[in-house]
């Protein structure tokens, strides 16, 4: 029992949700040292109680947008936000007693910080951060005290809670690495476990079952590409900040071997449905479904040791199960050769073993991670510099995504504080919170968020009266707000919804402390919340509508550059050797993150109105070929070797290079000659000459240049149909 709690406690403190939240419980706690201890603050006017809790407010804006980065650029990040948070606020301050001037400030400064998007994420935060601090400001706004001290607490909140949160991470530095890294092997695990359903009888194997599943692996992808992306971003930052981190150089082959594994797990060889038609009697499938099973469960672990920071095991149970599935098949193929008959799935079999091994050999290649640790190579990938002007007056000129936005944000907010002078809300702050909070750049993220706002603010208000309504003294009220604010940060990234429960409760309780009207707004909150969130979905939908079926030819023909770029990197190392390199690292990064965000765009179109869902079936079909070519393409990648014999050489060369035309006239169907067809013919005459080391990259070559070809008709469908 006393074990059980232990791992409990440990596992807790280790998940860095809930070490985001006491990071900012201590925080919070700390901004009550004036009301505690009862400093005579004589430059101040408010009572020590109010001054505590704008200080609070100030860290609740900087902890929403916080960021992970190394000291010297959370140093820059944070004097950036007080700036701007001095700015919003002032400005609040300033112009709220004059309406028409209120409204014309709101819709220009909301413009302007949502504009900074377009200078990266980081900016992004803190123009949504800024925003925000501008209505915390109309929350606790009273007309007795002089303008620049409500800003002068929120600011000094952010600044306590970001130096406090340097000091923090110099306990940890890496701990945000380690998470990130931690979760990524967690995904890797769901996917294998999901593809094993491509081997178990039980859940049938039928054409439909298979492209079910290949959807749901889609999907995953999408969460791995994230992490993958955060970790090496998390790991190129830490290292320009400090390049002689032993452990630093540790996560980085972590993350290595992740982007290895991540490439072999995606990997398609051959048709599953015909593989289940030749084994299907001889269980040959379910000892691989089962060792997909064991992987799985050994890529978990890899995770949970990273995150405990504890050397990786190898399982035995895996070894054995390797071995005992290479001697089968060895079995199988003497019996196969004595009749003469599928030895070309025999050969398709034994590639999908081959590829389940490398991942096997990876993984034991954890266990001895600390012998030996090559140097660090950065990342450096060469992009186009631009000023600040320049790139705003860019994002003008394009209308770009962050443009729209910024113009539906910024009019949303001005008819948000309209009706709420129009109708003399007391309160209606709680419109312009909602809209911030809920109108996001997508009808489908709009949509997802409306429904758990609407759902988290209702739950939120039925806690919130009974503690209003017992708890009456303020030391109470503040210590239940304080564990509503970790509850928030606790949950926030993985349950929304629940998170805005909590946060509901934290600015009721703010409210109460504050101007003592806790529960008099409480039905106002709900009606108001409801406004913010029909207000929101107004916006997305009718200002600068950006509806998911424009996007997908210019999407998919950035996956068709990337995969291009991908696959010829992998013909020169079928000539050269396999290599690693970091050119080679960046193109087939960038062509699954291209697959990603096809699938991100599907997924968000199934949540838009039917009315806008157009050309589905054929939208659908591009999806999942397009999917299909980057996993034939990963399967080539993996089994990438040098050919040691010439006339093998010659032959592959020649398909390499149609299959890599082929890809060429999908996205740029222009520069295809009428004659240019797919010599279906050549890749069976090249088969039968090739030798046997070399039939199965000719099969995968023509599964690759087969599936471009169905992506060229689906465009051209989708193209013509959008023009007309």
């Amino acid at each position: 029992m006393q074990h059980s709690f232990t791992l409990m406690l440990r596992r807790l403190i280790s998940d860095s949700n809930t070490h985001s939240g006491f990071r900012v419980l201590i925080a919070m706690a700390c901004t009550f040292i004036p009301a505690i201890l009862d400093f005579n603050l004589y430059f101040l006017e408010q009572s020590n109680l109010l001054i505590s809790t704008s200080l609070c407010l100030g860290v609740m804006a900087c902890a929403i947008v916080e960021v992970d980065e190394n000291t010297k650029d959370r140093l820059k990040f944070i004097v950036t936000v007080i700036t701007c948070f001095f700015i919003a606020a002032s400005s609040v301050e300033l112009l709220l007693d004059y309406p028409l001037f209120f409204a014309i400030g709101l819709g220009l400064s909301s413009f302007a910080f949502m504009m900074l998007s377009n200078l990266g994420t980081h900016y992004s935060k803190i123009g949504f951060g800024a925003i925000l601090v501008a209505i915390y400001t109309m929350i606790g706004h009273q007309d007795n005290i002089p303008w620049f001290e409500q800003p002068l607490l929120l600011a000094i909140g952010a600044l306590w809670y970001g130096l406090f949160a340097i000091t923090w991470s110099h306990l940890s530095p890496n701990r945000s690495i380690r998470e990130q890294l931690a979760q990524l092997f967690f995904g890797l695990s769901r996917y294998q476990l999901q593809k094993s359903a491509l081997f178990d009888d039980q859940k049938g194997n039928s054409r439909q079952g298979i492209i079910e599943t290949r959807q749901k692996l889609a999907v995953l992808n999408i969460g791995i590409m994230a992490r993958l992306e955060s970790s090496k971003n998390m790991i190129k930052g830490q290292f320009q900040s400090n390049r002689r981190q032993h452990e630093l150089s540790l996560l980085n082959q972590y993350y290595l071997i992740a982007e290895q594994i991540h490439e072999r797990i995606s990997a398609s060889q051959y048709l599953y449905s015909q593989l289940e038609h030749t084994f299907g009697r001889s269980h040959i499938l379910e000892g691989f479904h089962q060792l997909l099973l064991q992987v799985s469960d050994d890529c978990h672990m890899v995770g949970v040791s990273i995150n405990d920071k504890k050397p990786c095991q190898h399982s035995r149970r895996l070894k054995w199960t390797i071995h005992a599935l290479s001697d089968q098949l060895y079995l199988l193929e003497q019996k196969l050769q004595l009749f003469d008959n599928n030895q070309e799935a025999m050969q398709a079999l034994q590639a999908i073993y081959d590829n389940i091994s490398g991942i096997n050999n990876l993984l034991f290649s954890l266990t001895k991670i600390h012998e030996q640790l090559p140097p660090i190579i950065v990342d450096n990938e060469q992009h186009q510099t631009h000023s600040f002007w320049e790139k705003i007056s860019a994002a003008y000129r394009e209308k770009n995504a962050v443009f729209k936005h910024a113009i539906r944000i910024s009019i949303s907010l001005v008819f948000a504080y309209l009706i709420q002078n129009e109708f003399q809300l007391q309160n209606g702050f709680w419109i312009l919170l909602t809209v911030l909070f809920v109108c996001q750049p997508s009808f489908s993220e709009t949509r997802k968020r409306l429904m758990r706002r609407s759902f988290g603010t209702l739950l939120g208000i039925m806690i919130s009266f009974p503690a209003l309504l017992f708890i009456q003294n303020d030391a109470v009220q503040v210590v239940v707000m304080i564990l509503a604010a970790f509850l928030f940060f606790t949950y926030v990234r993985t349950n929304y919804g629940l998170a805005v429960v909590f946060i509901t409760l934290f600015v009721m309780l703010i409210s109460d402390i504050q101007r003592g009207i806790g529960l008099e707004i409480l039905s106002s909150r709900i009606y108001e919340t409801l406004a913010g969130c029909l207000l929101s979905v107004i916006a997305i939908s009718f200002i600068y509508p950006d509806w998911q079926y424009k996007r997908f030819p210019s999407l998919a023909n950035d996956l068709l550059l990337n995969s291009s770029r991908y696959f010829k990197q992998i013909a020169q190392q079928y000539q050269f050797g396999r290599s690693e390199s970091m050119i080679f690292r960046q193109t087939r990064f960038a062509s699954f993150k291209a697959d990603a965000l096809l699938t991100t765009a599907w997924q968000n179109m199934l949540f838009e109105p039917h009315s806008k869902q157009h050309l589905k079936r054929e939208i659908y079909g591009l999806v999942n070929r397009c999917d299909a070519l980057n996993c034939y393409i990963a399967a080539l990648s993996s089994h990438r070797r040098k050919v040691e014999s010439e006339a093998d050489l010659h032959i592959l060369q020649k398909l390499f290079e149609v299959t890599s035309q082929q890809i060429l006239y999908t996205y740029r169907p222009e520069l295809k000659d009428s004659n240019d067809e797919i010599d279906v013919e050549s890749f069976v005459r090249y088969k039968n000459t090739i030798s046997d080391d070399s039939k199965l990259i000719v099969e995968q070559l023509r599964l690759i240049a087969f599936a471009a070809l169905d992506i060229q008709v689906l465009l051209q469908e989708i193209n013509s149909n959008n023009t007309e």
